[in-house]
């Protein structure tokens, strides 16, 4: 959602999800692979609970550079080799196929 006033909202865009257990058929039911870009978030390293407003975020999340449990954990973080599962972004109201399923 866009904010569009002090307490309005528009819709631009959604999220169709799988779980990470999913095959590619599996998927392309879902949201077909000829057209949307299926992705995992994965070797992701978050910061220690209580310590997410002093984080370097050049290090840790999407981002970040961590991409190692063992990295992670020497920088006190928590590892995840998959957060999430599958995922496919969809904006409706762009003006290109390119730009509505883009990442």
């Amino acid at each position: 959602y866009e904010r569009t006033g002090d307490s309005s909202y528009k819709l631009v865009g959604a999220m169709y999800t799988a779980p990470k257990w999913d095959s590619p058929s599996d998927l392309n039911e879902r949201v077909p692979l000829s057209f949307a870009q299926w992705h995992l978030h994965t070797n992701l390293c978050i910061p220690k609970a209580g310590g997410v407003q002093h984080a370097d975020f050049t290090k840790f999340g999407l981002m970040g550079s961590i991409t190692t449990k063992a990295s992670c954990d020497a920088n006190g973080g928590r590892f995840y080799p998959i957060l999430f599962g599958w995922m496919v972004h969809v904006y409706p109201f762009e003006p290109t196929k390119e730009k509505i399923w883009e990442q």
